[in-house]
């Protein structure tokens, strides 16, 4: 009796481990994902479009381990028929402007689904479909390109009901992977001609696009004094790429200069080695603006658009620019170089300087990674702003608000101008007192 009492527990413990076994393996074959937003009233969102049994499972489940739908939580449920991996993503309280917490909300969902192997996810209606777009896709990406061991991972096919907005807002985050992953690759495999050849690839073919690219002898050719200065230090060649996309007959409303120093050593004004490893990124000025016109012609928006992004590296050798060097400007006014570090500015005035007077837009704007002090003064949430003109910090502003991208805007004065002064030539292309430095060094900019 012993015996068969023994070999009746030992039974069930092995079925018992065979059922539990065989569940596992059934959830791990499910390869479909739903993501579902949850307000903290228990109340899910755009209810009407979800199964009755699987709003009850989500409920039920929600209420057994106190999910509270707290903005960005996310909580995984499994559908009623087994065939699901339900994501159901926090929204908190219900409030007019949800956008950012969508985004989050939704990025949290698919990323907890990629965990689970999911190869399709559909995401249930959102209560802002562009900012679930943008999210589905942000979560999507990850670079490995030089990972000679990857994990065995599959990018999952991310789908929505929403549509047209829903697409509008990954499109924009498809143009932001694309920047991201510009400023991501080591800056041997994204040299100057590598960027330019990078940008031909991704934009030429799209519609009302056309892509040049310049080398060295045009340059010199167009007086770029600056952008010649500190390309000289560098084996590899510079390249000045211009995008030029037309939405609809008439002038150019538009233009963005992009700062692209495809590696920044600092010159002879050596920066520390600690963090120089970022500097492969010191072209994200030229991959955001590049990024920005690749989804202005995805979207066939009709207004007419150039952007420019004059691309170098500056390092150091015998044939670099010398701290004290003097260059002339495409403008014509003689910058003497009292520190190779703050060579942004150096190569952007004479892209701004070429971008006006070629193409005459009515709004020009720059983007650059250009001073430490602009980190200092707002930190990693806020960008700041120059602009002497209140309509187009209005229409920056607005746009801040409506992305969730912060900016402030940043004072400029006569006082600025006057700390830029040389005894040898027109300009230094610092301030002389060592403050203000990212206030110096937009009032430099405006010189052009």
């Amino acid at each position: 009796m012993h015996s068969i009492a023994r070999n009746i527990r030992q039974l069930s413990v092995v079925h018992g481990r065979q059922l539990s076994t065989t569940r596992t393996l059934a959830r791990d074959a499910i390869k479909n994902g739903l993501v579902v937003g949850m307000f903290a009233s228990h109340k899910l969102f755009n209810s009407e479009q979800i199964p009755q049994a699987v709003q009850d499972k989500i409920l039920q489940e929600a209420q057994a381990q106190g999910n509270k739908a707290d903005a960005g939580s996310v909580q995984l449920v499994l559908s009623p028929d087994l065939t699901q991996h339900i994501a159901v993503v926090g929204l908190g309280n219900e409030s007019t402007n949800m956008s950012e917490i969508v985004r989050t909300a939704v990025a949290n969902g698919v990323k907890q689904l990629k965990a689970k192997k999911i190869s399709n996810i559909n995401i249930a209606p959102m209560p802002c479909a562009h900012a679930s777009g943008e999210a589905a896709a942000l979560a999507s990406y990850s670079f490995t390109a030089f990972k000679t061991q990857k994990a065995e991972e599959q990018l999952p096919t991310i789908s929505s009901t929403d549509a047209e907005e829903w697409n509008t807002g990954r499109v924009y985050a498809e143009a932001q992977n694309f920047a991201r992953e510009l400023m991501a690759t080591p800056a041997n495999f994204m040299t100057p001609t590598i960027f330019a050849r990078r940008v031909q690839d991704e934009l030429a073919s799209l519609p009302n696009t056309k892509v040049n690219v310049y080398d060295e002898q045009w340059a010199r050719d167009q007086r770029m004094g600056g952008l010649i200065a500190v390309s000289q230090g560098s084996d590899e060649p510079l390249r000045f790429v211009e995008i030029v996309y037309q939405g609809h007959p008439g002038p150019v409303s538009l233009a963005l200069v992009g700062k692209g120093i495809t590696f920044d050593t600092g010159g002879y004004s050596l920066k520390l080695g600690k963090n120089m490893d970022l500097m492969k990124g010191d072209m994200g000025g030229g991959a955001t603006v590049v990024a920005a016109m690749r989804a202005i012609a995805q979207l066939r928006l009709p207004i007419n658009v150039v952007a420019t992004v004059p691309l170098c590296e500056n390092m150091v050798s015998g044939r670099a620019t010398k701290v004290s060097d003097v260059y002339t400007s495409r403008a014509g006014l003689t910058v003497e170089v009292m520190n190779t570090d703050a060579e942004g500015r150096i190569v952007l005035a004479d892209a701004l300087h070429y971008t006006v007077e070629a193409h005459q837009p009515q709004s020009i704007v720059d983007v650059a990674t250009l001073t430490g002090a602009m980190v200092v003064a707002l930190g990693e949430l806020y960008t700041g702003v120059f602009t002497p003109s209140p309509s187009l910090w209005q229409h920056i502003d607005r746009a801040g608000t409506a992305t969730d991208e912060p900016v402030w805007r940043m004072p400029l004065h006569d006082h600025w101008d006057a700390m830029l002064k040389s005894s040898i030539a027109d300009l230094s292309n610092i301030g002389c007192k060592g403050e203000a430095g990212a206030c110096t060094a937009a009032a430099f900019l405006r010189q052009f």
